[in-house]
C-alpha cells in the first residue's frame, strides 16, 4: 500500500521517537538518523551489573542481533585465499594491506563433525544443500588471524560466512551495470544510503515506506509476545532503521547506568496511582497529535523501565564478556535474554554495533583490532548461549553497510566498494562459506571500478529471507518481510538448519 506524503513523514516521525524509548548508547558512529529530538536527554537507563547467569526463555524462544559494523569494513581481509595461487592473486591488489599467507589461519574442521551435515573445510559449500549452484572455483580459503576466536566456532559447525554479498533489487551483471540495462540500487558508494537500504533490507524508494527488517519481524510476531511488546526490539546502540515496523519500535538501553526508581518502593495503593497521573499530567500532558505521540513513547519507556527492571531484580552476573563496545553491548543483550520469560517475550531482535571502520588511511593501524573486537565479542557470546542452552535458539549475524575497495589507496587505505563478506552464527547455523567469492582480479569481471568494487552475487534480501525462515516466516510470507526476494531464484541459501 502506498503512503501519502504526510503519512510517510508520520511514520518516519514515529520512527526517530522510538530511538527515545530508553537511553542512547555507545558512542560508535551512527549516521543512519538524525533527528534534533534525540538531543532532549534520556529517559533513565537500566542497571545491567545484576541478572541473572542462567537464562530463564520460553520454550519457543528465538532471538536474531545484528551487529552492524559502521563505516563499511574491509571484510575481504576477513576471508582470505588460502591456498598459493589464489593467494598471490589477492596480495598483488592488496599490497601492504594482504595478510601474509603464513599467518591466515589454515582451513579445518573438527574431526568430530558429522560428515552428513554437510560441512567442509573453509572452501565450498556442500551441494546436497538448497544453496546457490556450487561454485567450481578450486580456490581454499582461511581467516584472518586477528579472528582466531571465531575458528573454533566455525570448526565446530556454528559459523558461517556470506560472501559477495549486498544490496540488489534484481541479478545484475558487469554489462548490465554498464548499460545500465537492470534496475541498480541508488547511491552505491554512500554510507547513509547503504545503511539505510542494508537495514530496511532492500528499499530503495521512499514510497516502500520506511520500516526496517527487525520492524517488519516485529510486526508479524506482534500477537507471539504476549508479555511486554515494547521490549520485542531491543537496540544497545541507539538509534537505527533495522528495527523500525508499523507496530513495533526500537527500545534503546544503555549497556550502564542507574534505572530511574519506581515510586512504588516508598509508597502504595492510591497515593501510587495520584502520583503515576500526576506525572503524566505534567510531562506528558499536550493536545498536538505530534507532541502526544513523542509523550506516548516516553510514558511507555518509563513503564518499560520499570518493567525490566522488576525482572532484572537480584539476579546474579553475567561474566565472561570482553572490556569494551561490543563486549558490554552483547553481555547486556546476554542479560536482556535471561529473562525473556519474566516478560514474556518469545520473539526478540537486538541491535549492536561498532564504528570506526571508514579505513581511507593507515588501515592496518586499525582494521586488526577492529575486527579482533568483533570475533572476541562473538565468540563470548557464542560461548555464553552454548552454556545456558541456547545455541539453538539465538543468532547473531553481522552487517555493513559496503566493504573496502580491492585496491589499496595511496594513503595505504581503502575507499567504499560494494559486495562483502558477513558472518553469521548460531547453534542453529550451518557451518560453512555461501554464495561466491568474486573473481579478485582488477578490472576482471566482478568489478566494475578497476579498483576492485564488487557487484554482489547475492542479495541482503537473500540472506534476511534466510534469517526470517529460522525465525518461523513461512515461505507464502517472505516477500512481506523481504521485498525484493521475487527477483531471485533462490530464496533460501541455506546456512540455516
Amino acid at each position: 500500500m502506498r503512503k501519502t506524503t504526510t503519512q510517510r513523514a508520520r511514520r518516519r516521525f514515529l520512527g526517530q521517537l522510538g530511538a527515545l524509548a530508553g537511553a542512547a548508547a555507545g558512542a560508535a558512529a551512527r549516521p543512519v538518523l538524525r533527528h534534533p529530538v534525540a538531543a532532549l536527554g534520556t529517559l533513565g537507563t537500566l542497571n545491567l551489573s545484576r541478572i541473572a547467569a542462567a537464562a530463564e526463555v520460553p520454550g519457543d524462544y528465538k532471538a536474531m542481533i545484528c551487529i552492524f559494523l559502521f563505516g563499511g569494513s574491509d571484510s575481504y581481509n576477513c576471508v582470505v585465499p588460502y591456498d598459493a595461487d589464489g593467494h598471490a592473486s589477492y596480495a598483488a591488489p592488496r599490497q601492504a594491506l594482504a595478510v601474509s599467507r603464513d599467518v591466515i589461519l589454515e582451513p579445518g574442521l573438527d574431526p568430530g563433525i558429522d560428515p552428513a551435515l554437510g560441512l567442509t573445510d573453509l572452501t565450498l559449500p556442500d551441494p546436497a544443500y538448497p544453496r546457490l549452484s556450487p561454485h567450481p572455483d578450486p580456490r581454499l580459503f582461511g581467516l584472518n588471524p586477528s579472528m582466531a576466536r571465531l575458528k573454533p566456532i566455525y570448526d565446530a559447525g556454528r559459523l558461517a560466512a556470506t560472501l559477495g554479498a549486498g544490496t540488489l533489487a534484481e541479478p545484475i551483471t558487469k554489462a548490465q551495470y554498464q548499460n545500465r540495462s537492470v534496475r541498480i540500487p541508488p547511491s552505491i558508494g554512500s554510507h547513509s544510503d547503504q545503511q539505510f537500504q542494508h537495514q530496511t533490507c532492500g528499499i530503495f524508494d521512499s514510497d516502500m515506506g520506511y520500516t526496517g527488517l527487525f520492524g517488519r519481524l516485529g510486526d508479524y510476531f506482534f500477537g507471539n509476545n504476549a508479555g511486554l511488546s515494547t521490549f520485542t526490539n531491543v537496540s544497545l546502540a541507539g538509534d537505527n532503521v533495522i528495527q523500525v515496523g508499523e507496530q513495533v519500535m526500537p527500545y534503546s538501553v544503555n549497556t550502564s547506568g542507574q534505572v530511574e526508581v519506581p515510586v512504588s518502593r516508598f509508597v502504595s495503593g492510591g497515593f501510587q496511582g495520584r502520583l503515576d497521573a500526576g506525572r503524566r499530567a505534567l510531562l506528558f500532558g499536550t493536545p498536538h497529535v505530534f507532541d502526544g505521540a513523542y509523550s506516548e513513547t516516553k510514558a511507555r519507556a518509563l513503564e518499560g523501565n520499570q518493567a525490566l527492571a522488576e525482572a532484572l531484580a537480584g539476579a546474579e552476573p553475567v561474566d565472561g564478556f570482553p572490556v569494551g563496545r561490543l563486549g558490554s553491548q552483547l553481555q547486556a543483550i546476554a542479560q536482556i535474554i535471561g529473562v525473556a520469560s519474566r516478560i514474556g517475550i518469545s520473539r526478540q531482535t537486538f541491535f549492536a554495533s561498532m564504528g570506526g571502520f571508514d579505513t581511507h588511511s593507515n588501515q592496518n593501524d586499525r582494521h586488526p583490532q577492529l575486527i579482533e573486537e568483533l570475533a572476541d565479542g562473538m565468540a563470548a557470546f557464542d560461548a555464553w548461549a552454548q552454556a545456558n542452552g541456547l545455541g539453538d535458539k539465538v543468532t547473531t549475524f553481522t552487517a555493513s553497510e559496503f566493504a573496502r575497495t580491492f585496491a589499496m589507496n595511496g594513503n595505504a587505505g581503502t575507499d567504499h566498494a560494494w559486495s562483502g563478506v558477513q558472518f553469521v552464527q548460531g547453534g542453529a547455523v550451518r557451518g560453512g562459506l555461501y554464495g561466491v567469492m568474486p573473481d579478485h582480479s582488477i578490472g576482471g569481471p566482478d568489478d566494475i571500478s578497476n579498483r576492485g568494487r564488487f557487484i554482489p552475487s547475492i542479495a541482503v534480501d537473500q540472506v534476511a529471507a534466510t534469517l526470517a525462515s529460522w525465525y518461523g516466516v513461512p515461505d507464502d510470507a517472505l516477500s512481506m518481510i523481504c521485498p525484493n526476494l521475487g527477483n531471485f531464484d533462490h530464496a533460501d541459501l541455506g546456512f540455516m538448519g
